[in-house]
């Protein structure tokens, strides 16, 4: 996997691995138009947990709550948005109704999550800030550039947007039956033509081994 993203000349990897059970992603955004991506390569007809974790934080695994309002995004190989969750869910007693956290300071539930049923393929999965959601494709890019930050900002949280600012902190915890990739953040352009080079890649892959057996 790593071989064929380096010859396909995306961005740095900077993390591969196997995600049949609950992994956990973390990472520091700098800016308010900063997104993180992920490549997601289902093995098999299977539902797919996407869970967020950074803002409201979680005892097990355990996460920090005070990162900054979570937007995620799901992608066919086209670049085609699939599913989202640019909102997170509501306040349900001392719970959420989306079976995140509340915020400890906030009472807020601004943590995203995407259960999807994929059939076997590839898939791009991103990560944002609340204000710079997934566009319906890919190629149309993110309503923010990368640096961007927003008056007051950055990372000013959506419930008291004058009174109180996030930390850039973000976490994941993807469950997927099959790998998972953590890139860089290349353009739109750039990563669909990866994309689309990855899957000729596996396409000739599953073509030669039929051939061998």
């Amino acid at each position: 996997m790593q071989r064929i993203f380096k010859d396909l000349g995306l961005p740095l990897l900077l993390c591969a691995q196997f995600c049949s059970a609950g992994t956990l992603f973390t990472g520091v955004f700098g800016s308010d138009g900063d997104v993180q991506y992920f490549s997601l390569q289902v093995s098999s007809d299977s539902s797919v947990s996407i869970v967020s974790l950074g803002y409201g934080g979680s005892p097990s695994p355990s996460v920090a709550a005070g990162g900054f309002a979570t937007s995620l995004a799901l992608y066919d190989i086209s670049g085609n948005q699939l599913a989202h969750d640019y909102v997170g869910g509501t306040a349900v007693g001392s719970s959420c109704s989306n079976g995140t956290n509340q915020d400890p300071t906030t009472g807020f539930c601004e943590d995203a999550t995407i259960n999807f049923f994929a059939t076997a393929g590839a898939y791009t999965l991103t990560l944002s800030e609340q204000g710079n959601d997934g566009p319906d494709t890919l190629s149309s890019g993110f309503p923010l550039a990368p640096g961007t930050i927003n008056p007051g900002g950055p990372f000013l949280d959506p419930g008291f947007p004058s009174l109180l600012q996030r930390t850039g902190n973000w976490a994941l915890d993807l469950t997927v039956n099959g790998s998972v990739t953590e890139l860089g953040t290349p353009e739109p352009a750039t990563w669909l033509l990866g994309m689309a080079g990855l899957a000729a890649v596996i396409v000739r892959r599953k073509s030669l081994d039929r051939r061998l057996r």
